[in-house]
């Protein structure tokens, strides 16, 4: 699946304590390529967005699994906070989010179920349409 990128900064990707994961927020993105980019409602279309939201939710998994020791060691994914860059007006940051919430359930059954936060911000790092931040409790 995904690989893990390089953090932009000096932070961890996952922190592993008491039995869950902090993942790092996300951007969509392959190494140093921004796969998407722009606001959604202007430029960027709902379902491309929901598509990068995916793939976000694809790094976030390959995080925990490069921390951990495979994707068998998550054992429910407990919240996951979605920031969508949004143009003036735009108020359907919900619908950008279920592109992560399918993806994950679709990757995970049930232990892809989850708490969600949708939030709509007027930039992003490197003018990413969407960035994922994800808590999970896994097993060692």
């Amino acid at each position: 699946m995904s690989s893990v990128n390089k953090p932009g900064g000096n932070y961890l990707p996952v922190i592993i304590h008491g039995g869950l994961a902090y993942v790092s927020g996300q951007l969509p993105r392959r190494g140093e390529d921004l796969l998407y980019a722009g606001k959604v409602g202007a430029g960027v279309d709902i379902g491309a967005a929901q598509e990068a939201a995916a793939l976000c939710a694809d790094l976030c998994i390959a995080a925990i699994s490069h921390a951990t020791g495979g994707e068998d060691r998550i054992v429910q994914v407990l919240q996951l906070v979605g920031y969508v860059a949004s143009a003036p007006g735009f108020t359907q940051q919900s619908q950008v989010m279920n592109g992560a919430s399918d993806r994950l359930i679709e990757r995970l059954g049930d232990r892809g179920r989850h708490t969600r936060t949708s939030v709509g911000v007027a930039e992003l790092p490197r003018g990413a349409p969407v960035e994922l931040s994800m808590i999970a409790a896994v097993r060692s």
